[in-house]
């Protein structure tokens, strides 16, 4: 199970890496974009797209990492006054609500995906970026949203925070 882990928890560390880089990408690209417009008059036809599909990206990939980290914003109260094996099933309880999530995201994400690649869909910018690129993302992301439950509710289980360090 402890190399489950790692390979779920590395999986989503890389993608929250991307997230970074996007998260700085689009703070480039939207600086560019206010100069390019507001001091030369000159906008681009790209940056709007471009900014969507990063932002999306960041959105869905970073849910998995943050759930296993447990970074997600949680209401604790009756969790925190519960005591051993009744805080474990109410945690454990919690994050298979959490599965009905992720199937729907998976179940429509893939229809949706399928629909854009169908009827070509394009974005309604300028640049007319293919809309199953970032469509394809809310399956995926639902893919590793319920790895991420199955990591944690493991975790919980067995009572390892320190499978993989900063896991927690």
């Amino acid at each position: 199970m402890a190399v489950f882990y790692k390979v779920v928890y590395g999986l989503q560390k890389f993608f929250l890496y991307l997230c970074g880089i996007f998260l700085g990408l689009l703070a480039l690209v939207t600086f560019y974009e206010v100069v390019a417009r507001y001091i030369f008059n000159a906008p681009t036809i790209w940056a709007n797209d471009v900014s969507t599909v990063m932002l999306r990206f960041i959105v869905f990939f970073s849910m998995g990492v943050l759930l296993i980290e447990g970074r997600h914003i949680r209401i604790t109260f009756l969790a925190d006054r519960l005591k051993g094996v009744a805080q474990k099933a109410v945690n454990i309880l919690t994050m298979l609500c959490i599965l009905p999530y992720a199937y729907v995201m998976v179940e429509y994400g893939i229809k949706l995906t399928q629909n854009a690649i169908k009827m070509k869909m394009l974005s309604p910018g300028l640049l007319g970026v293919p809309l199953w690129i970032p469509y394809m993302f809310i399956p995926i992301c639902g893919v590793l949203l319920a790895l991420a439950v199955v990591c944690t509710v493991f975790k919980i289980i067995i009572g390892k925070q320190e499978w993989v360090k900063g896991g927690e």
